[in-house]
């Protein structure tokens, strides 16, 4: 484990507080919708499970940083985590580059056709 610095401290920790916020929310999908977002949860809602996981592992990581920044789990553990946590984020990238490009190409040609229209 690498120790933090200030910014990498104030930046997981931004993350451990904003990203479950972020998941919430868009599990909950009330309040403010925004058009693409509306689109994506209807058309291509596995791409948006996908980025869900992601931010998720993403702050289980910071949390696991912080957790050995404050002496709470070794460094052993924290590296530990970080491999456990990266295989899967590995996955989930390669599917959200599929899903995204998947999505890309669905958008393009629902454009092609309504313009031959």
């Amino acid at each position: 484990m690498q120790p933090l610095d200030t910014y990498d401290l104030v930046i997981n920790t931004l993350v451990v507080v904003m990203m479950p916020l972020i998941i919430w929310a868009n599990l909950r999908q009330s309040g403010l919708k925004s058009p693409l977002n509306v689109y994506l949860w209807r058309e291509h809602p596995n791409l948006m499970r996908v980025s869900l996981t992601i931010i998720g592992l993403l702050a289980l990581y910071s949390a696991s940083e912080l957790l050995g920044y404050f002496g709470l789990i070794s460094a052993a553990a924290v590296d530990k985590a970080a491999f456990l946590f990266g295989i899967p984020f590995l996955i989930a990238a390669v599917a959200m580059i599929w899903l995204a490009a998947a999505a890309a190409l669905k958008v393009l040609r629902d454009r092609r056709a309504r313009n031959k229209v």
